[in-house]
């Protein structure tokens, strides 16, 4: 089978040839048909993200859509054929914070594409648990990004900002994860308010549900306006680095949220604690999404309440030229790997690649 490899960082992903792996006890072998790209696979290349958690050579790719292959012994309720979704962290099941239902946290954790090989391959086996089927009338390409790309911001305006009807929301950047936190965001019934620096990215998040879309350098006193001065209820801030921090940790009211979803480890924050302390903010971080949320999510994509942001698609021989067009930010939405000749994309302003 072929895999794409990152050999050294800061180089092309290289074409290894290797043999297909056999599905153990507990294990579902899969044939990949798509797997996402995202910044974080750009960490990673730079050497961003080194060891214990990646080590090189090391095969990326976390979010995998997959046709099962072959069955391990003691896997029940699954078949050859059926299409889904791989929930990309390998838990436990038995620490203190999977038994506590965050398995996102476990104390074991092992994830697809880090700690794992991931889905920049033609077949992949992972445990029967994190295979979560879905219709197989759906996009692969589609359903690829649900994991990460739907699945953090759901987590982190749902499960974590709790957001609620007639709330203001904040959404810092408009991203592959942000135009999904604004749909999330709009089905709870939220006033959205998007800021981003590319004028096309605000106009996709207009399309998409958002209230208002802002220029970061306007974005702290027309916040103000907004909201008559009292600040918004929830921050989802994707971007995560000082500059946006420095303006939208205090466009919340007192007692909001910040909901950390976008990190820069290279880039710290120096935090205003006397802020924090008379205003009583929380600020919370949001690692991915748990497998019965991805298992909700899955029901509202298929239901049409969530539409899945994919704008470019490229085969998985280009996948390079893909890794290079995120990298430039030359695309707005998600793109995507597919393995076999995807659907036509539709629903986004954008050109489909491949």
């Amino acid at each position: 089978m072929k895999t794409m490899v990152l050999s050294q960082y800061n180089t092309p992903l290289e074409v290894y040839d290797r043999k297909i792996p056999r599905a153990e006890p507990g294990e579902v072998l899969l044939k990949v048909k798509a797997c996402g790209i995202c910044q974080t696979d750009l960490k990673i290349i730079r050497g961003a993200i080194p060891p214990p958690i990646v080590t090189l050579p090391h095969v990326l790719g976390h979010e995998v859509v997959g046709e099962i292959a072959a069955v391990g012994k003691n896997v029940s309720g699954l078949q050859e054929g059926d299409l889904g979704v791989v929930y990309s962290y390998v838990t436990c099941h038995n620490c203190e914070l999977c038994l506590a239902g965050r398995e996102n946290l476990c104390s074991h954790l092992e994830r697809v594409g880090f700690e794992r090989e991931g889905g920049f391959t033609e077949y992949l086996k992972v445990p029967a648990y994190n295979f979560c089927s879905f219709s197989k009338d759906r996009p692969v390409e589609e359903m690829a990004i649900l994991a990460d790309a739907i699945g953090t911001p759901y987590r982190a305006v749902t499960g974590l900002a709790k957001v609620r009807p007639g709330q203001n929301v904040l959404i810092v950047g408009a991203g592959g994860l942000g135009i999904h936190a604004v749909q999330i965001a709009k089905l709870c019934g939220a006033f959205v308010t998007v800021v981003d620096l590319d004028p096309k990215a605000r106009d996709l998040a207009r399309s998409y549900g958002a209230d208002e879309t802002l220029d970061p350098a306007d974005a702290a006193e027309a916040i103000s306006d907004l909201t008559g001065g009292h600040g918004v209820d929830a921050v989802i801030e994707i971007v995560g680095y000082p500059e946006t921090l420095e303006w939208s940790l205090p466009a919340l009211k007192s007692g909001g949220k910040l909901i950390l979803v976008g990190y820069a480890p290279e880039h710290p924050f120096a935090l205003n604690t006397m802020m924090m302390h008379y205003n009583e903010y929380e600020i919370i971080g949001c690692r991915f999404v748990t497998k019965a949320e991805l298992l909700e999510l899955i029901c509202l994509v298929e239901s049409g309440k969530i539409k899945p942001v994919v704008t470019q698609t490229f085969p998985f021989d280009q996948v390079n030229a893909a890794l290079e067009t995120l990298r430039e930010g030359n695309s707005l939405g998600r793109i995507v790997l597919v393995l076999d000749k995807p659907k036509p994309v539709s629903g986004f302003s954008g050109q489909v690649s491949g």
